[in-house]
């Protein structure tokens, strides 16, 4: 088949041996259905740019294989033009960590797409403050952040509003569980540490403010005075950047079940 030529061709540009196993022809393949011989061109510029990490980062030949297929398809989705040697100041740190993550796909995607993100020339978001972010994630919060972030600006907040002091709070905390339940997390019952971690990190922030307002026309004493309040948590201008450099718009095909097949193998 003419695709998989195209994907052999692709690997052996990014040195990894003659023959690609069958885990990364499924990871590769709808690259090469759509940019069909330029791969081995994106994927050769990938080995020049990642080159200094094989003796300058300690463990990088441990993740290399499929750090370098995930990046080279996702520089194809993102239809780089432009591909450049990432800074040793996130790509070292970046391989040390992920090697620790190497068991948590969801978090290895992260790692990956900050890498891609470091390398394309056009992503100017990517900062050295997101590394040691990732690596204070769980899985299942990287879950959370994978899944608004196709979502528009406007989706991607809570705002809650009460006229009974307390209320807020809990209204705040039971849709932030419905974001994590859609998210398809594994511990729903944390759903309440995962929020207050994402504000600690300033990914999220919270606002929460209340008021008093007072009706002297009101036809009953418990009308005169009433209680208002309002709590809204919402993505910072960090966490903005945080989602474009290290989450994929384009979800990544097959990439899990390679992930899962490689963890059988070991």
């Amino acid at each position: 088949m003419e695709e998989e030529k195209q994907i052999i061709d692709a690997v052996k540009a990014l040195g990894l041996g003659e023959l690609a196993p069958e885990i990364y022809i499924d990871m590769l393949q709808p690259a090469a259905r759509q940019i069909g011989d330029g791969l081995a061109t994106i994927a050769k510029a990938v080995r020049i740019s990642l080159a200094p990490l094989e003796a300058g980062v300690w463990g990088y030949e441990q993740i290399k294989e499929w750090l370098s297929i995930r990046v080279t398809r996702i520089l194809s989705d993102r239809k780089t033009k432009t591909i450049k040697t990432p800074p040793l100041s996130i790509a070292g740190p970046l391989v040390l960590q992920l090697l620790f993550a190497k068991n948590e796909p969801d978090l290895k995607e992260l790692y990956a797409s900050l890498l891609a993100s470091t390398m394309d020339s056009s992503d100017t978001v990517a900062h050295p403050s997101f590394v040691p972010i990732i690596q204070q994630l769980t899985s299942d919060e990287a879950k959370i952040l994978g899944h608004i972030a196709p979502w528009q600006e406007d989706q991607q907040s809570i705002y809650e509003y009460s006229n009974s002091e307390g209320e807020v709070t809990e209204l705040v905390k039971l849709k932030f569980r419905s974001w994590c339940k859609r998210a398809g997390v594994k511990c729903l019952e944390k759903s309440e540490f995962y929020m207050d971690n994402l504000i600690r990190l300033r990914i999220f922030r919270q606002e929460m403010a209340g008021d008093t307002k007072f009706n002297p026309e009101a036809m009953y004493p418990e009308e005169v005075q009433q209680w208002s309040e309002y709590m809204k948590i919402e993505l910072t201008p960090f966490g903005h950047q945080f989602l474009d450099a290290c989450i994929e718009k384009i979800v990544p095909n097959n990439a899990n079940a390679a992930d899962a097949k490689s963890s059988a193998a070991d």
